[in-house]
Order: structure tokens, then C-alpha cells, then sequence
């Protein structure tokens, strides 16, 4: 399976106990930002090798520097808010380095290795997680300020149906699969089935809403995976509903959010995709995500897919 990621082009700079002059004493990161796809359980990552990806630490002061390089939940470190759908990684050293301290000279740089590796386990599939990198500068003599960087990773680990399972997928709020991938096929309805999966005791209700290009709220962005692009129109995609004494009514964009109890251990939502037909297809495919909003502000998501068939 590929290893899909996106990066954030800016570099994250350090800071010291909030003052914004330290931070021009010269440290940053880079990438800023990174978001991992299709991260299989209990495979092994090398970022450099797989994706050529390495971690940069960048020294613009006049003397040499040492940093501790650490990994983090998020919420450990007062991070920035994680995106909607995202939640702390369960253990922060499935992401390592290859050195856990560096030494960057004066006006250089230096280069580090990472790895990742989710262990095996069938609840690790369709989760998508949040790990904070911490650089942190060692205090010298003569210095008062040292100074620290957190980017921020998410990864988002392989989909798999809910029929392939035997456990549950982890998390409150947890989806099978958490991509659900149809066929691009102008003129004709595609539709496939997310099981919504409630792992407390329980009843909830479900918000749903689909985000134009990936911003559910202002000042927040997701990613579409590499080579899709965003869904153009959001009245192709429909949810259709379970509802008693009836088929699978179905609503258009235009009038989401549904509301609905979702007091079983599972919930099926139907997905239809209806491309018309003369559209100009896109070279890979088209995306759109799905957030499912709980009753008590939980958030999840799940991607769809509008896949170009492959070529034989």
C-alpha cells in the first residue's frame, strides 16, 4: 500500500516562554506540518526512504546550538488545536528519530531521520491521530532563553471495512472504513455504506455536514490525499438515512446537517455519488470529506472517494 502525505510548505520557528524576540534568535523547523495516509498497522516507516522526508532543524544564530528532539501528544504541550476529526496518538514513540540530540552549527543546518511504526492491532485501523515533534534547545552557559519548536504531524492510518474486522476500531467516535472509495462513472449513482461506530454506553446523536475543499470551520483546512482533488460540487454527494418503515430517503447538500439517534453499537450511513454526465474528469480522482459532529462537540470525519478507473 502507497504512503500518501502532504507537507506544509512553511517551517514552524521557536519561541521562548512567549517572548517573539527570542524567536528571532534563529531557530526553525522544518516541514512546518505533515500529514501521513494509508499508514498500515504494524508496518514499518522509514520517512526518508519512503517518502523522502526528513526532519530539519535550522540554527541562524551566530554560535552552535543542541537540541533535544522528543515526541508528544498534542494536548501535552499546548499545541494549536488539532483539526476537527483528529485526536492525540495513543503513544507518541510510534514516531521516532534517528538521533534523539543534535548539534546544528552556526547559520547551518542539520538533517534527522524519522520513523514510524503503528503496532499491529486491528482497532489501530481507520484512526486518524495527531503526534507533536519537540525541538528543544539545550541551555548553555551565559545563556537565560532557550528556545523550542512543536510541529505538528496527523496520520492517518489504512482504511478498512467494518466486515474485515473483529474488533472495533479505537476511539469514542470511530468509522469502517474511514475511506470510503466509489467509482468515478459519469451519469450513472454510485453508493457505498460508512459504519459509524459508538464505543461508549451511550446514545448520541449525529451532525452531519460535508466541508467544501476541506474547511469546516473558518481558519481550519484539511488536506485531500495526493493527486485528488476536491469534489467541485457538493450537490453530487448525498447521505442516505436508515429510517423505519421506508427506504433510504435521501438529502441533498443543500440541507445537511441530519440529525439522528444513534443509540446501537453500529449505524450504517449510505453514500451516493452522482457525477453527471460531460463533466472533465480529473486525472486521479475527486475527494470530499464527511464530518460527523456528536452531541457532545466529538468530532469525526471520514473521506470519500470519486476514483478515476484504472487504465488497463
Amino acid at each position: 500500500m502507497a504512503l500518501w502525505l502532504v507537507l506544509a510548505i512553511w517551517p514552524t520557528r521557536g519561541h521562548a516562554g512567549g517572548d517573539d524576540a527570542a524567536a528571532k534568535l534563529g531557530l526553525a523547523v522544518s516541514p512546518g506540518g505533515l500529514l501521513l495516509q494509508e499508514i498500515v498497522p504494524g508496518e514499518s516507516y522509514d520517512l526518508a526512504e519512503r517518502a523522502g522526508v526528513l526532519l530539519t532543524v535550522h540554527n541562524r544564530d551566530s554560535r552552535d546550538h543542541t537540541y533535544a528532539l522528543s515526541t508528544h501528544r498534542p494536548s501535552e504541550v499546548a499545541n494549536r488545536r488539532l483539526p476537527p476529526g483528529y485526536a492525540d496518538i495513543p503513544d507518541p514513540s510510534w514516531l521516532w528519530f534517528e538521533h534523539d540530540e543534535v548539534v546544528v552549527p552556526a547559520r547551518g543546518s542539520t538533517e534527522v531521520k524519522m520513523y514510524l511504526k503503528i503496532p499491529h492491532h486491528e482497532r489501530h485501523y481507520n484512526q486518524h491521530w495527531s503526534v507533536s515533534v519537540g525541538v528543544c534547545g539545550r541551555r548553555e552557559e551565559g545563556e537565560t532563553l532557550t528556545l523550542a519548536a512543536y510541529p505538528r504531524f496527523e496520520v492517518e492510518t489504512a482504511a478498512a471495512p467494518r466486515s474485515e474486522l473483529r474488533l472495533r476500531p479505537a476511539g469514542g467516535l470511530a468509522f469502517a472504513p474511514s475511506v470510503l472509495e466509489l467509482g468515478l462513472s459519469p451519469g450513472s449513482t454510485q453508493t457505498g455504506e460508512v459504519i459509524i461506530c459508538n464505543n461508549e454506553r451511550r446514545k448520541h446523536w449525529y451532525r452531519f455536514t460535508v466541508a467544501p475543499r476541506g474547511e469546516p470551520r473558518e481558519g481550519v483546512r484539511l488536506f485531500p490525499t495526493g493527486g485528488y482533488d476536491w469534489l467541485p460540487n457538493l450537490d453530487w454527494i448525498n447521505v442516505l438515512r436508515p429510517r423505519r418503515r421506508s427506504p433510504y430517503p435521501v438529502w441533498s447538500a443543500s440541507d445537511w446537517p441530519v440529525l439522528w439517534l444513534g443509540g446501537r453499537r453500529y449505524l450504517g450511513v449510505k453514500i451516493s455519488l452522482n457525477i453527471p454526465e460531460g463533466v472533465v474528469l480529473p486525472e486521479r480522482g475527486w475527494e470530499t470529506v464527511v464530518f460527523v459532529e456528536r452531541d457532545d462537540g466529538v468530532t469525526g470525519f471520514f473521506r470519500v472517494r470519486a476514483c478515476v478507473p484504472e487504465q488497463s
